[in-house]
């Protein structure tokens, strides 16, 4: 199964907390289903606080602020829709982030929470739009989760909607009303009734835990807190009638602690490091908060909580009057008695699902006098109120989690279809490339000093490293280069300390028969884990099946990615080249240091020579020089005999990263297991890769081992040759071209080392280059 990838628009974790806490019911619901598999692109309005928020390794976070979206996205997805099918117009057009995202999205989830309603106005219903919009313009599907809609009294909102709603897989109705409303403009049949996703938003017991001792700490909280969710939009709207909605809240406080009530203000909005009151209820709770007469009866944290925070503070709370919907969500969610001062239909409807719609105020009748009425009346009905937040509390959840259960057959049916778009790799079918995996990861070794040292990441030094440390091996089959007299060698043998697994970092990037040293195994005392590339592994598992005492001792095989072997010819002619000498010499680097490194050697006097890794080792290899015959038609590149293989990721926005990471894919749930141990336990710092980027990262040299398969078959088939390969891709003239000088460099290099060596390296760079262009496209 591929990679599930889902964008999600109008949410985010900054600012509404509501948002955050749709997002982490959505997300978490769909983590649940689809596991590793789950890629999230949130179209952030508030990218850069986000990043600093998202709890999930899963969410890429891409800038789409509205002036982005409406300005340069949505113009440039209409003339994505008209110009798709010319490929260098479209590549143009896929430079934008936004449609990049969507390029690349199996299906959009629109959690706007309220959208498509006449009070909104020109700018925010055309927003709304826009939002939808764009995605589909570029042949992605909609859905909206559950949210209020309507009315559509005014021309420009009804024609809006009529217009793009029916075009949506699935409309997730948040009450009678908004479905009402829906009905009213003829949208029915792509409609379901769902109550708001934030109801099935699941606690975290770590934040339970520390709000549970900070109420046993401060004797503020008893059995007569009330909180107080105070909102910068009811505020607006009050202004604009001539209301001052601080002064009442004000006052409605003093008059609540002089009967006793502690109250808590609590802003289910928040913009920390903002002033602004869109989507931030900060300034408006600090404004009340300076008013309060009694500062001793109230609690106010000038803060950016999280969802699972506020609504944990809300449990606290005996009763709750709220400004703000998703603190009303919140409460009922906590089964704690809600009064409302709203402005929209959205707060009846989902009061209407309690039976509780009558303790709902409308912000434009508000005064001091008539809160405190209603609050009288509110208290006085406690008993009833409880009693039916009880009985219909368990059909709320159900409707909440029908959201996921529409959404998912919706998800389930697209990906069963080929991504949009003509791909040179089929990234459908992942498994044809990474064999059968429980998950891929990212990340690298948290120790520098093991970093240092390594090719990429060190996260195959730091995980044998633990795995000697926790005693689930007493040794590691590890190879290292080893000059003697000037002659280029390796060394292999069995670690037995972290020292000697440290010795051994680093990449080898020429010919060793490992296999022929098996004995070194067979006669050593306890388990081991090998680090080998694919082909040995697929010989050493022959060797297993045939030795039962081997397989015994083998406890864990650890992968190196590998686009080919090398005889150590490639090795020699790049230090000839850079005129490096071995002489004294007693170790050689083939990558230290960031993106691709450098090749350095190291002599017996503590000096070091340096020398350009990409324009020497890596442009002979690239270019196929030196490379061997059984190399040139192999696929398995991500060591598919392995339980968890590693790798370099190329890719272009892992360059920027200042810390170089690693790649694996992991095959089974025991080494998934020890992985994720490795992680708590601090030995390695790891984040969520998806398996399309796993393929991405590999990209050139899976086109040559899998789109240029056609050739080769082809090739070998005029030699009287045959090749089992995996020969389904669409072999394009460059791929058939980049084949053919594969192979000619291959043999000329074996035959006329002599002529190679009078050529410059920088002119083999160049020829590398269009070579790995070919491979591009």
């Amino acid at each position: 199964m591929r990679d599930v990838v889902i964008a999600i628009t109008a949410a985010s974790y900054s600012g509404n907390k509501g948002a955050a806490a749709m997002l982490q019911s959505s997300i978490r619901q769909l983590y649940e289903k689809y596991g590793e598999r789950l890629n999230i692109n949130l179209m952030s309005v508030y990218p850069q606080e986000d990043k600093k928020q998202i709890p999930w390794d899963c969410i890429k976070i891409v800038s789409c602020k509205p002036e982005q979206l409406l300005f340069i996205a949505f113009p440039l997805a209409v003339l994505y829709k008209v110009f798709h099918f010319c490929p260098p117009i479209k590549r143009l057009l896929l430079k934008n982030k936004i449609l990049k995202a969507y390029y690349n999205t199996d299906v959009v989830l629109d959690e706007a929470g309220i959208s498509f309603v006449d009070s909104r106005g020109f700018i925010m219903n055309t927003y709304a739009f826009v939002c939808a919009a764009v995605p589909m313009l570029m042949g992605v599907p909609v859905m909206k989760y559950s949210q209020a809609m309507g009315t559509f009294h005014s021309f420009w909102n009804r024609f809006l909607a009529k217009w793009i709603l029916p075009k949506m897989q699935l409309i997730c109705a948040r009450g009678k009303g908004t479905l009402e409303n829906l009905k009213e403009i003829g949208v029915e049949k792509n409609v379901k009734l769902c109550a708001d996703g934030a109801f099935t938003m699941a606690d975290d017991p770590k934040v339970l835990e520390k709000i549970e001792k900070e109420v046993q700490d401060d004797s503020f909280f008893n059995e007569k807190v009330i909180g107080l969710s105070v909102s910068s939009v009811v505020q607006k709207k009050c202004n604009k009638l001539g209301i001052d909605y601080q002064q009442i809240m004000t006052d409605f406080i003093d008059q609540l602690n002089q009967d006793g009530w502690n109250v808590l203000i609590i802003a289910n909005g928040a913009r920390i490091n903002s002033q602004k009151p869109r989507n931030n209820d900060l300034p408006i709770c600090d404004a009340v908060y300076a008013g309060v007469k009694n500062k001793e009866m109230v609690r106010w944290y000038h803060k950016e909580m999280d969802a699972e925070e506020i609504r944990a503070y809300i449990g606290t709370c005996r009763f709750l009057v709220a400004s703000r919907f998703h603190a009303m969500i919140g409460a009922l969610q906590q089964k704690v008695p809600v009064l409302l001062v709203g402005w929209s239909h959205k707060y009846q409807e989902v009061l209407d699902f309690f039976d509780l719609g009558q303790y709902a105020i409308d912000f434009s009748n508000l005064t001091t006098e008539s809160l405190r009425k209603e609050f009288d009346k509110f208290i006085s009905d406690e008993d009833t109120i409880r009693r039916k937040l009880e009985k219909h509390y368990d059909e709320v959840i159900q409707s909440s989690l029908k959201n996921m259960v529409y959404a998912s057959e919706i998800i389930d049916r697209i990906v069963e279809q080929p991504y949009h778009g003509k791909q040179i790799l089929d990234y459908k079918n992942p498994d044809k490339y990474l064999g059968k995996h429980i998950a891929c990861r990212k990340g690298y070794a948290a120790d520098e000093t093991i970093r240092a040292q390594a090719a990429s990441g060190g996260m195959v030094t730091a995980f044998l490293c633990y795995l000697l440390k926790t005693g689930r091996i007493d040794g590691a089959w590890v190879t290292r280069t080893k000059i003697c007299d000037g002659q280029l060698s390796y060394d292999t043998f069995i670690a037995t300390t972290e020292k000697e697994i440290r010795s051994a970092s680093s990449s080898i990037y020429m010919n060793m028969p490992l296999l022929k040293h098996l004995d070194m195994v067979r006669t050593f005392k306890g388990k081991i884990a090998v680090v080998m590339t694919p082909c040995m592994l697929r010989g050493l598992d022959a060797a297993m099946k045939k030795e039962p005492e081997l397989e015994e001792k083998i406890a864990f095989k650890l992968g190196l990615y590998c686009s080919g072997n090398h005889s150590k010819k490639a090795t020699l002619l790049s230090l000839e080249q850079s005129h490096v000498t071995l002489d004294h010499a007693v170790r050689l680097f083939y990558r230290r240091g960031h993106w691709r490194g450098q090749s350095s050697v190291i002599y017996e006097d503590g000096t070091e020579k340096t020398f350009s890794y990409t324009k020497t080792i890596c442009a002979y290899k690239n270019a196929y020089f030196f490379e061997k015959r059984s190399c040139m038609t192999c696929q398995d590149h991500f060591a598919l005999a392995a339980d968890i293989s590693f790798g370099d990721i190329w890719l272009k926005e892992m360059k920027g990263n200042p810390i170089k990471h690693t790649s694996c894919v992991i095959r089974n749930m025991k080494t998934y297991h020890i992985y994720q141990e490795a992680v708590k336990a601090g030995v390695i710092c790891d984040s969520h890769i998806s398996d399309r980027d796993m393929i991405r990262s590999q990209k050139r040299a899976l086109v040559f081992k899998f789109t240029c398969a056609p050739a080769k078959k082809a090739y070998l088939g005029k030699k009287g040759k045959k090749a089992e390969l995996i020969a389904d891709d669409a072999c394009r003239w460059n791929h058939r071209l980049a084949f053919h000088l594969a192979e000619k460099n291959r043999i000329y290099s074996e035959e006329h080392y002599d002529k190679l060596q009078k050529i410059p390296y920088i002119f083999i760079y160049y020829y590398m280059c269009f070579i790995r262009v070919l491979l591009s496209f």
